[in-house]
């Protein structure tokens, strides 16, 4: 049976205008039903400020729910060598903190979210692609001494899609490497949601549950990379906006089905970046997930 739990990243607004500490989201999550917790280092900055780590578990412990997970941007392509350097080791002061924290999977990025469209081509993802086999395999030898997996995320518009994800996965060598599967984000690259997850449930070792509405004519308030409340646009030009899981286009239904019907049993975080009030989007977001997944 999976454990059903909520990223972090749904509530950030609300730690990011200072309304809550990082320790509050944290209870209030466990509050809500979450049964694990992911942490995304937006507005927690446990790098600069190592006491976190030991207010986050306190919190953790107290409201009897595990930080399990440990998701960050990174960008390892389209720099230089020193710029390369300095990316491997301001990522590697972030596994210390997964270490620290006692977390064993950290999803890690390898491009930046918003490099330009006209680079997302498959012909650049071929070039580039030994660079990304290369990193991962660097972050997972040194993720090794914590115990840690690193997972790829398919992730932004140029590592996504279903066919790129699994030809990076099934290019690792490494004993820690897996797949964190975010079940809206194939839409970003206009890959078919279902579809790409059915191919790729054999890989996963968490799943990210996110929603969103999907519309073929300019809806208003578009621009290119919004993704935390106003529309923004695939790669081939649909217009996607955040929503309540299970309120949006993609047929959840169906794809919790999917989950179920594979036998996953790991970590299930809610990612809700829609544009009501956070607290609101994450708690329903939540429930329907393990309504559905208990109706399917």
């Amino acid at each position: 049976m999976p454990a059903f739990g909520v990223s972090i990243y749904s509530i950030s607004r609300k730690i990011l205008s200072g309304e809550i500490s990082p320790a509050d989201a944290v209870s209030w999550l466990a509050g809500q039903g979450a049964e694990v917790i992911e942490l995304v280092p937006f507005g927690i900055d446990m790098v600069g400020d190592p006491g976190l780590i030991d207010k986050l578990l306190s919190a953790a412990e107290q409201a009897g729910v595990p930080i399990a997970n440990y998701s960050i941007n990174a960008d390892f392509l389209q720099i230089g060598p020193d710029e390369y350097r300095e990316e491997l080791a301001r990522v590697k002061s972030h596994i210390d903190v997964a270490g620290a924290l006692g977390i064993r999977t950290m999803r890690i990025d390898c491009a930046g979210y918003r490099r330009p469209m006209e680079i997302n081509t498959t012909e650049m993802f071929q070039k580039e692609l030994p660079t990304v086999l290369d990193t991962y395999r660097r972050l997972c030898d040194y993720a090794g001494k914590h115990a840690i997996t690193i997972l790829i995320e398919n992730h932004g518009f140029h590592i996504n899609g279903s066919e790129r994800i699994r030809q990076i996965l099934t290019g690792m060598d490494s004993e820690n490497f897996g797949h964190q599967l975010d079940v809206g984000n194939f839409i970003c690259v206009d890959d078919d949601a279902e579809a790409a997850v059915s191919k790729l449930m054999p890989f996963a070792t968490t799943v990210h549950m996110k929603d969103f509405y999907i519309r073929s004519r300019d809806p208003g308030d578009a621009t290119q990379f919004d993704c935390s409340g106003a529309w923004f646009r695939s790669v081939y030009g649909r217009y996607l906006r955040g929503s309540i899981l299970a309120q949006g286009d993609l047929d959840m239904h169906k794809i919790i089905g999917i989950i179920k019907q594979s036998g996953f049993d790991g970590n299930i975080f809610v990612e809700y970046e829609g544009m009501e009030d956070c607290y609101y989007g994450t708690k329903v977001s939540l429930d329907n997930l393990k309504r559905l997944y208990g109706a399917v």
